[in-house]
């Protein structure tokens, strides 16, 4: 049987075991996992921590043979990782290839430390703004040190439209868009920034809601609308014609008053044809008598001479 191609050449006592590099899922429950984290795109070796390095194999836990050109058994038994990628990251389990006892093993679960990965996006539209919202399930390894947001009208090739403020707050999980068309379409994307760089971007689309003045325009009827303003133009025509009535009626009635008052004097005046009341104010030259008045005369013909002074 031909060795494989990850076998270690330089030692041929180890190529006659077969010493493979098997991926398969296996468990490992019961024994002490050591943890490793180490960033995107770095090489890595990963020691085994067994007595006896020469009879060894490496399982990668649920993985496939897509990992295997980048992966190398060492003579000492240690698993050299090339330019480690997200997919990388797992359990991985060093055993003699020869022994049947499950409790002879030694574990290491590594974490590839990458940027942000996908944010869990949601977007609530009203007719000129549109609030987006996101969560945010992994930072990647490193804290994440602010957010970008960015939109643009959807199924468009323009270019994105910067959200305000361009560095958000890692603390923030939503931000609100201004200046939006109603009844508009729009796409928004937001992605993380840590350490590494700027993570995956996630993208969502959400279509603004119809200005309440829109609403019904297609369905209206001018026939109406001119019924409507005919009964108020009519209503504005009576309640003229009825102030201007009441007007006029007001302005006659003060002459019809007077020409009764007239009526009614003309006969005082006759039955009273003596009345003359202090009409007379002009003053007489005194008399041998002093006296400056003149007699009255009464309806009996009665008269009055003026007393002596």
């Amino acid at each position: 049987m031909a060795s494989p191609p990850w076998c270690i050449q330089g030692d041929p006592g180890l190529c006659d075991w077969a010493i493979t590099f098997l991926l398969f899922k296996i468990s490992t429950c019961g024994a002490e996992i050591r943890n490793i984290s180490v960033d995107l795109g770095r090489n890595l070796t990963l020691p085994c921590s067994l007595p006896d390095v020469k009879n060894i194999m490496w399982v990668h836990e649920g993985k496939e043979d897509l990992q295997i050109p980048r992966l190398l058994i060492q003579e000492d038994g240690s698993l050299f990782l090339m330019e480690v990628d997200r997919n990388d990251s797992g359990v991985y389990t060093c055993l003699p290839a020869n022994s049947d006892s499950p409790d002879v093993k030694a574990s290491i679960r590594l974490r590839v430390r990458t940027p942000p990965p996908l944010l869990s996006l949601s977007v609530h539209p009203s007719t000129i703004l549109a609030l987006v919202l996101w969560t945010v399930e992994d930072t990647g390894g490193y804290p994440i040190i602010c957010f970008t947001a960015q939109y643009r009208l959807g199924n468009s090739s323009e270019d994105w439209k910067p959200i305000s403020p361009n560095r958000i707050s890692p603390n923030s999980r939503q931000i609100e868009v201004y200046k939006l068309e109603p009844n508009t379409t729009y796409a928004f994307r937001v992605w993380g920034i840590n350490q590494l760089g700027k993570g995956e971007v996630s993208e969502i689309e959400g279509r603004t809601l119809m200005n309440n003045q829109d609403l019904g325009a297609d369905k209206f009827d001018t026939r109406m609308w001119l019924v409507a303003v005919g009964v108020v133009m009519g209503t504005l025509v009576v309640l003229g014609l009825g102030t201007c009535l009441l007007l006029y009626q007001e302005c006659r009635a003060p002459s019809e008053i007077d020409d009764q008052e007239v009526i009614e004097l003309v006969p005082n005046i006759i039955l009273n044809p003596g009345f003359e009341g202090n009409l007379r104010t002009e003053h007489l030259p005194a008399d041998e008598n002093s006296n400056s008045e003149t007699m009255i005369r009464f309806n009996n013909n009665t008269i009055i001479q003026p007393r002596n002074v």
